[in-house]
């Protein structure tokens, strides 16, 4: 009896301390801030919209363990503020979608990574585990790219590298600089850009005079897929995966060619494809999205059909 009793007070005493560990959302951006300022932290902060259901829902899940895990993990600062009165600075630092979203400021207040829309919690973990784990190599990157006279190729690997955290509104210059200068590689990244903000007019401009590769077709794949071209979207991308040099794309062409595939009705390919996604046990932003996918697959909205 008496070790139970030990036993439950440990454990109630570790669950108290990774309570306290895990910082807190503020509610006042102004003050959150000059705080993580004067404290050198970077800062999480999520454009709430009151009132709609998926920004009520995500709100609602800020306090899950798995986000305050990875907030206290990356020594994160953390506020809500509200997206309709603060607009503007929306647009400044995550730039697409209607004013809900989450971005992340380093400790100078410079913005460096964003994700609009809504996120569950295992999303949200893995995409703050990825903007801790990008410091150093964004660090390095913006050494090498101080200004506009920078050398295009190392603006490119900034460009790229901003992208992928989805920091639209850095990396736009930047990979424009670099394919105006003759960079074949950034025209296909150019047009992911507009196509991850749903301009796919602009992605296909740049991707008619983007050179033919492996991440190409990935970039290509994915504008067909806004475009709802599911069919041809899920082809494409699987050219691509059978390339075998995707590198760090290859969990992103997985995860829409999952995507493809269950708006085109083949469910009986893309879950497979999704279920091994979500278990490679990376942390990655595209297994936490695979296993989302997979909630939303068997558990469809009403009236939700293919």
């Amino acid at each position: 009896m008496k070790r139970a009793v030990r036993g439950l007070l440990l454990f109630a005493g570790a669950f108290m301390s990774a309570c306290a560990m895990t910082p807190p959302w503020q509610d006042d951006l102004q003050v959150a801030l000059r705080s993580a300022r004067v404290a050198g932290k970077d800062l999480v902060i999520y454009f709430a919209l009151a009132g709609r259901a998926a920004s009520d829902r995500m709100q609602a899940s800020l306090t899950d363990p798995a986000i305050g895990s990875a907030l206290a993990r990356g020594g994160f600062a953390a506020v809500v503020c509200d997206g309709s009165l603060r607009s503007r600075l929306y647009q400044q630092w995550i730039g697409g979608g209607e004013g809900m979203g989450i971005c992340v400021l380093d400790g100078t207040g410079r913005v460096y990574a964003a994700r609009p829309g809504p996120q569950d919690p295992p999303e949200l973990a893995a995409f703050l585990d990825l903007c801790a784990a990008s410091r150093k190599p964004l660090a390095a990157a913006r050494a090498a790219a101080p200004g506009p006279e920078a050398d295009v190729a190392a603006k490119f690997q900034l460009g790229q590298l901003l992208l992928q955290l989805g920091c639209r509104t850095e990396c736009e210059p930047l990979l424009l600089d670099a394919a105006l200068a003759g960079v074949p590689e950034s025209r296909h990244c150019v047009a992911r850009l507009y196509a991850l903000d749903g301009n796919v007019t602009k992605a296909r401009q740049w991707l008619r005079t983007a050179p033919d590769s492996p991440n190409a077709k990935v970039t290509e794949a994915y504008v067909l897929f806004k475009e709802r071209k599911h069919k041809e979207s899920a082809e494409l991308f699987e050219q691509a995966l059978h390339t075998g040099r995707l590198g760090e794309d290859r969990q992103r062409a997985i995860l829409y060619l999952g995507k493809a595939l269950h708006e085109d009705g083949q469910d009986d390919r893309a879950v497979p494809l999704l279920e091994a996604l979500a278990v490679e046990g990376s942390g990655s932003t595209f297994e936490a999205a695979a296993g989302h996918t997979l909630w939303h697959i068997r558990n469809p909205e009403p009236g939700h059909t293919h």
